[in-house]
């Protein structure tokens, strides 16, 4: 008895000890920020959009009225129409005039894009492949493992001339010849067992830019290159790279993964951010909003509600827990 109530001691002591040492960030001044009231709800998130209550999308550029079926969601878009989807494998492909075309799939769809009839797509079960709209049938499947834990922001596949570049939930990329339906290459970006599926994937001049929450990679006609950090968000704004790492640094970077400039706010804890030819934004999860310049070299911090729910960046606004931030009167000075 003495020795069961000895280790529930021990245990309170040492959880007590790892709670109070948790640091926090602690700006030195900050500047008030108004909000006003969203009137909706965010229920999911993607990389590229996210789902409101009312139905409502929201992709990166602006808030989209979409006629969406009862328990579907979005998961990407081009400038015709819209993908999405529901947990039973059930995919919608939606424009201004309502559905157009619909796939069935045996696991629920985390990821596509579309390429003139075809919808490139990655599975929940990390399956990934090709369903031809025209045919109505999968024309090519392959399997990945599996994925237990995964990042709610999955990057979707990106079109680069005749071939797709897939980001799997394992953290590796797949490139696919979209004309002899075989695999090009295979690159792997990190090898982490949880939470290692690819969460950016994009183009910066000539490279390939990908990312999982543990490393980012580039990739180029000069090689591979590495950025061997833990990464909570990417942005790529005006030929350059902005790295928003776990340990509160923000970072701006070439296409070579060579850093420009970068600042340090101390155990900040980065939700969400964004980018715009003038400033940097990042909303830390106790609610402060860092708004910086390109250069990283002055900053001013806002104070907003803490961050308790989905967010997401759609044009110059912020949403999160039923609130917007506009940001375009925010300063760094």
């Amino acid at each position: 008895m003495y020795k069961q109530i000895l280790l529930a001691s021990t245990i309170a002591i040492i959880l007590f000890a790892g709670c109070s040492s948790k640091e926090y960030y602690k700006p030195e001044q900050t500047f008030n920020l108004s909000t006003s009231n969203m009137g909706d709800k965010l229920i999911n998130y993607s990389r590229d959009g996210a789902t409101l209550a009312s139905g409502t999308v929201l992709t990166k550029d602006q808030a989209v009225k979409i006629k969406l079926d009862k328990g579907f969601y979005f998961i990407n878009n081009n400038r015709n129409a819209a993908i999405t989807a529901d947990l039973q494998g059930n995919c919608n492909i939606v424009t201004q005039k309502g559905r157009v075309a619909s796939a069935k799939f045996p696991q629920a769809l985390v990821a596509g894009t579309l390429i003139g009839q075809y919808l490139v797509y990655v599975l929940q079960n990390n399956n990934y492949g090709i369903y031809d709209f025209k045919a109505n049938r999968i024309i090519y499947n392959n399997e990945a493992h599996k994925a237990y834990a995964i990042d709610r922001r999955i990057a979707n596949p990106l079109p680069v001339d005749k071939l797709v570049v897939i980001p799997t939930l394992d953290g590796k990329l797949v490139v696919l010849d979209m004309t002899t339906k075989k695999i090009a290459k295979e690159v792997f970006v990190s090898t982490e067992k949880s939470l290692n599926n690819i969460i950016f994937l994009g183009q910066l001049n000539n490279a390939l830019i990908a990312s999982t929450p543990h490393k980012m990679i580039s990739l180029s006609s000069k090689g591979k290159k590495e950025y061997d950090k833990e990464i909570a968000e990417v942005v790529i704004n005006g030929g350059k790279l902005f790295v928003f790492q776990k340990n509160g640094k923000i970072a701006k970077l070439d296409e070579s993964l060579s850093v420009i400039s970068e600042k340090k706010f101390k155990f900040a804890h980065f939700s969400r951010a964004t980018v715009d030819e003038k400033k940097v934004y990042g909303l830390e999860k106790q609610g402060y909003l860092i708004v910086a310049n390109r250069n990283l070299s002055k900053h001013k911090v806002y104070k907003a509600p803490e961050v308790d729910d989905f967010t997401f960046v759609s044009g110059n606004k912020i949403y999160y827990n039923g609130e917007i931030i506009d940001l375009t009167p925010l300063n760094y000075e």
